[in-house]
């Protein structure tokens, strides 16, 4: 894959998954994450484009793979905000060491804190297939819904310096059904943070920028920017937040709104 070829000067930022990446890879779905490709490309010298998600680089690669998409973003913003990457017209990729030198040493020291509490209160989390190959994100389940205990979670995560993001499983990404994702990460991080920092760096006007998401972990970022959206398929949740929901879905939806603004 290589990245779009030109860049501009207004930020459109993605969640990946069930945003830009449609995980049914329907015969439709493929056919607009196409169009949206070919729409990105040829409007390339005016937009900077970025993925903001909280999956792994390796899981965007395997999933690009799987949609057989052809372009890079001109940045991405992986594993919940936490891992800043800029790629080269080539395709490669170089990190940006300098978003992570915020983040606190003994993160991981923080989280087991945290766990060791919550078990202490008979809040049990899970950790997740492959948590702690991501310094920078520790990954658990919790396998109930009480909003006592996701309250005292976010009070013991203030209580030691980090912050965490908490929402409904995805069962179409894997997960198991009815349960919640409890995503730590160090204060200073997170998709929201990323997008910032990015603005704050490079010098994008925030307000001039565009965003799109899916559910509740990406309305910070929504509201973060100028011009905001939910998708169609979006979460109910998610939905009923924001203000801005497009009418279609997944790719179609992006273009709903680019191709009104831009074309």
């Amino acid at each position: 894959m290589r990245r779009f070829t030109g860049e501009g000067r207004t930020l459109v930022c993605f969640d990946f998954d069930e945003t830009y990446f449609p995980h049914a890879c329907t015969e439709e779905q493929l056919a607009d994450v196409r169009r949206l490709e070919d729409f990105l490309e040829q409007h390339a010298e005016r937009f900077s484009t970025m993925w903001v998600t909280g999956s792994s680089f390796a899981d965007l690669a395997e999933k690009t793979m799987r949609a057989s998409m052809r372009y890079w973003p001109h940045r991405i913003a992986s594993s919940l905000g936490t891992e800043l990457y800029r790629v080269n017209t080539s395709g490669t990729l170089k990190r940006d060491d300098a978003f992570s030198q915020l983040f606190p040493d003994d993160f991981s020291d923080r989280v087991g804190r945290v766990v060791d509490m919550m078990r202490s209160e008979a809040i049990v989390l899970e950790a997740q297939p492959g948590a702690g190959t991501n310094v920078w994100m520790q990954n658990y389940y919790y396998h109930d819904h009480h909003e006592a205990a996701f309250e005292r979670i976010r009070e013991a995560t203030r209580t030691v310096g980090i912050a965490v993001n908490i929402s409904r499983c995805n069962p179409l990404a894997g997960d198991p059904d009815g349960s919640y994702d409890i995503d730590f990460i160090p204060e200073g991080a997170g998709k929201t943070a990323a997008v910032e920092y990015v603005c704050d760096r490079f010098s994008f006007r925030a307000e001039d920028a565009y965003a799109f998401g899916d559910s509740g972990n990406d309305l910070g970022m929504l509201k973060r920017v100028g011009n905001g959206y939910v998708l169609g398929n979006g979460t109910e949740q998610a939905k009923r937040a924001h203000q801005r929901v497009t009418e279609k879905s997944y790719a179609a939806g992006i273009l709903e709104v680019l191709t009104r603004e831009f074309d």
